[in-house]
């Protein structure tokens, strides 16, 4: 490892200090080796039978009806305190604002007028001092959670499946330059509603049965929702106070194909990109990759593309994905999964690919079916969302 961490060096006089995750929490559904998912009446209406909600979460009194928010709420709290005295920033990536049949009603309900919006009526009553705006505004937890823990940096990321993992990019940063002593980074989101459910339908993108990544007969995602943070903090600060070291943060690259709207470039050149951008910023080489985390959604086109790119970049490198497990968290999937993947190196393990039960022979990357009972040093995670923006993080197991 200290071959791999000679190699940043001259990067480190770039972007500053090493960055070390110390604290880890994350709420999925399930763990990453283990099926879950239940039937949920709206989503069975739409021929969606499972998704994947995460149980024993109680709303938030700042969070009334989001469950994002109580997402969010709930492994910020499992975190605790920052270092006494640290200047603290907050950087989180999340979706879409969830949609209650209550909210809809007081939201909306009101401006319409002969079943159409009266614009000028939402632009008169709809000021900053009324519950409907503040209640969608992306960067509304991030605010909220900042305020408990007088953040002095808060930062949102609103770039669609790669949001958390981008907002973790941006507080390794921002931690290795000095502009903040300790971030808590990360991603929440919950799409498990009529609207999230009738979005992907319209898409064609939740399979009817379940997820299952670089299988023959995937047929799309399941549904997913969670939320996790990293604790990140300069190394020299946590060895100093004798604070665990997880993992250590190597490097980001991120990416835009702008190919289509919801379809990947058919040759994954906008993800092959971004991991060889991570490769750089690491001062890595393919050969230094032990597993990959793939965004792997199981969707007949995206699967594909990635192993296309994955094979380009780093060759036939052990590959897995969680999202045939928890399903599909959407904005928070790139910090629930780098946070499975960090627990997964402390605890000896390598996961493989719950739901692929035959792989696809198209498929061009070495999958890993079943969880190996040793764990990489090195993993590389990708995230790719709508609009081609890709992202991949590059960590280090301790």
């Amino acid at each position: 490892m200290d071959l791999l961490f000679g190699r940043r060096q001259v990067l480190h006089e770039v972007t500053g200090a090493r960055v070390v995750v110390t604290g880890v929490a994350v709420r999925t559904a399930g763990r990453p080796d283990v099926k879950s998912g239940e039937v949920d009446a709206d989503a069975e209406v739409l021929g969606v039978p499972l998704v994947a909600r995460v149980a024993g979460v109680s709303d938030d009194p700042d969070f009334p009806d989001d469950r994002k928010g109580s997402l969010a709420s709930a492994v910020f709290g499992e975190l605790g305190a920052p270092p006494i005295g640290a200047r603290m920033g907050i950087f989180l990536g999340t979706g879409l604002s969830s949609l209650t049949p209550h909210e809809v009603e007081v939201d909306l309900y009101p401006w319409l007028r002969d079943g159409r919006f009266d614009r000028d009526a939402i632009v008169r009553d709809l000021d900053p001092t009324r519950p409907a705006p503040r209640r969608h505004v992306p960067e509304r937890v991030t605010h909220v959670l900042g305020a408990r823990m007088g953040a002095v940096s808060l930062e949102t990321s609103f770039s669609a499946c790669a949001a958390a993992a981008q907002s973790i990019a941006s507080a390794a940063r921002a931690v290795g330059r000095g502009e903040v002593d300790c971030a808590y980074a990360g991603g929440h989101d919950s799409m498990l509603h009529p609207l999230g459910y009738l979005s992907f339908a319209v898409l064609g993108a939740l399979s009817p049965t379940r997820g299952r990544p670089f299988h023959r007969g995937r047929d799309g995602f399941m549904i997913g929702e969670g939320a996790a943070m990293l604790r990140l903090e300069r190394e020299d600060d946590a060895r100093a106070r004798g604070a665990p070291v997880l993992a250590t943060f190597l490097g980001a690259g991120s990416s835009i194909d702008a190919h289509n709207v919801t379809a990947p470039h058919p040759e994954g050149r906008g993800a092959a990109l971004a991991m060889r951008r991570a490769l750089r910023d690491a001062g890595l080489t393919a050969a230094d990759v032990d597993y990959v985390n793939a965004h792997g959604t199981g969707t007949q086109v995206g699967d594909i593309a990635e192993s296309l790119a994955i094979a380009a970049v780093l060759g036939q490198v052990p590959t897995g994905s969680f999202k045939g497990a928890f399903g599909h968290c959407i904005a928070a999937a790139g910090a629930v999964e780098l946070a499975w993947c960090i627990l997964g190196m402390a605890e000896g393990t390598t996961y493989g690919t719950v739901g692929c039960e035959e792989l696809d022979p198209a498929i061009r990357c070495t999958v890993l079916v079943d969880s190996l009972s040793r764990p990489p040093n090195v993993v590389l995670s990708n995230s790719f969302g709508f609009g081609g923006q890709n992202c991949a993080l590059i960590v280090a197991r301790g």
